[in-house]
């Protein structure tokens, strides 16, 4: 027994036991606050959806013709938070919800979402998300703390691009290929695609000069003018789809193309205007080197088929401006270098200028120069000149600018806008619109700014 109790045997296991007893507790408290720092990122996470959902929010309300919102702020907000497992107490049921209708014994959680009229001294559209969860603690406990409040808070701001819109690709893609040159530092150039390749630079020889390059989707190819595009925005109001409805009334929902849309052939030479005596479509009609066209001041044209410019010929439009309006399955050729020189219309057309279906919408054609009802692709391309004063519509036509012609909008009276399906630049095609008054409505994007 004496040697038992004078036995050393054991004795450094005892002391590790006894050393691991504050060690385990240091451990298991730095695992507690591990968990803390864990579900202060799901705040942070949960706060950043909601801020930025809002800011959607304000951006729709900004410019309500852009996009519907049925929901109300705070319910977008929350709505986001709770797809990142944050909600009020009891308001569990939003679309998506992550978040658990049983937290657990002592722990609640808070979402708040608020409009500012300012923040950080400086006034805007900004909206604020402020999410927390306070639970019991375990083993902090010991150190006096018994309940610990995680939260997080987040800051989204509504931007305006603050300019006019030259350039839209309503559907499809907005693209850049070879070395084309887009003078256009009064305007936007935008595309509703939501694809990540709504903008896509092919190439990097190309010169921008551009008030805001924005589009619904992203952005791929040059990362130098990428990393200055506006990514993921709402998208942009088409200020002309009243004309949509217009033009199938006029010709049917699914016309015989190339339509003529109940319009007779127009007889003569040259191209001849819509007027109560001559209701008619011209149809197919090739232009004659070395001839110019002038086309009557004011005047309304429409176009079956394909209308084609040689080289050495001309189309220019007389005082007062003039609308070409290309019926579905028609085309316009200008490759062969034809000179199109139009100005939009200086005024609505008159009763006697359009088809009964038509006359309502006349007081969209102001300005036009060119609507392309048709679905099929239109090239300007070869060494033509285009130039046109006003806005050119193709709503269901990809537009593409291929070779070396020359597109300008811009003009002494205004700017032009040109609104199509997709809208590609290629080559050395050169696009100026460089006296856009700010007339569109300017485009919004947001961005978390806390």
């Amino acid at each position: 027994m004496r040697n038992l109790l004078r036995s050393r045997r054991g004795s450094v296991a005892f002391a590790t036991v006894i050393a691991l007893v504050p060690l385990i507790g240091v451990v298991a408290l730095g695992g507690e606050a591990g968990s803390w720092y864990v579900t202060k990122q799901r705040a942070q996470n949960a706060a950043d959806a909601a801020a930025y959902a809002g800011g959607l929010w304000v951006a729709c309300s900004l410019a309500p013709s852009t996009c519907t919102e049925t929901q109300s702020l705070a319910y977008r907000g929350k709505e986001f938070a709770a797809q990142n497992t944050f909600c009020n107490a009891g308001d569990t049921s939003y679309p998506d919800s992550k978040c658990s209708t049983a937290l657990g014994k002592g722990t609640s959680q808070t979402v708040q979402i608020a409009s500012l009229a300012s923040w950080n001294g400086t006034a805007g559209n900004f909206v604020q998300a402020t999410v927390s969860q306070q639970q019991p603690t375990y083993l902090a406990a010991v150190l006096g703390l018994s309940t610990v409040n995680i939260s997080a808070t987040a800051v989204a701001q509504a931007v305006s691009t603050n300019v006019p819109g030259c350039v839209l690709a309503l559907s499809g893609s907005l693209q850049f290929q070879g070395s084309p040159n887009i003078n256009a530092p009064g305007c936007s150039v935008a595309s509703n695609d939501r694809n990540p390749d709504a903008i896509n630079f092919i190439g990097g020889g190309m010169t921008m000069n551009v008030g805001s390059l924005a589009a619904a989707g992203g952005c791929t190819g040059s990362t130098s003018f990428c990393n200055t595009a506006l990514t993921y925005m709402p998208p942009v109001t088409n200020p002309f789809s009243g004309l949509d409805g217009a033009l199938t009334t006029l010709c049917g929902s699914n016309p015989t193309l190339p339509a003529k849309c109940g319009l007779a052939k127009c007889t003569g030479s040259g191209l001849t205007a819509y007027t109560a005596a001559t209701p008619c479509v011209n149809d197919s009609v090739k232009t004659k080197g070395n001839t110019a066209v002038t086309l009557t001041g004011g005047g309304v044209y429409f176009i079956s088929g394909t209308l084609t410019l040689v080289g050495g010929s001309s189309i220019t439009s007389g005082a007062g401006g003039a609308l070409i309006i290309l019926l579905p399955g028609a085309s316009i050729d200008t490759k062969g270098g034809g000179v199109l020189t139009i100005s939009g219309l200086t005024s609505a057309p008159g009763a006697s200028s359009l088809p009964t279906a038509l006359q309502s919408s006349a007081a969209l054609f102001q300005y036009m120069s060119i609507y392309d009802a048709s679905a099929t692709a239109v090239t300007f391309g070869g060494n033509s000149n285009i130039n046109l004063t006003g806005s050119i519509y193709a709503p269901t036509a990809a537009v593409t600018f291929q070779g070396n012609p020359t597109l300008n909008l811009g003009g002494a009276n205004g700017c032009g806008e040109l609104i199509a399906a997709s809208v590609a630049f290629n080559g050395n095609a050169t696009f100026n619109d460089n006296s856009c008054p700010a007339k569109p409505s300017p485009t919004y994007y947001v961005k978390l700014v806390q």
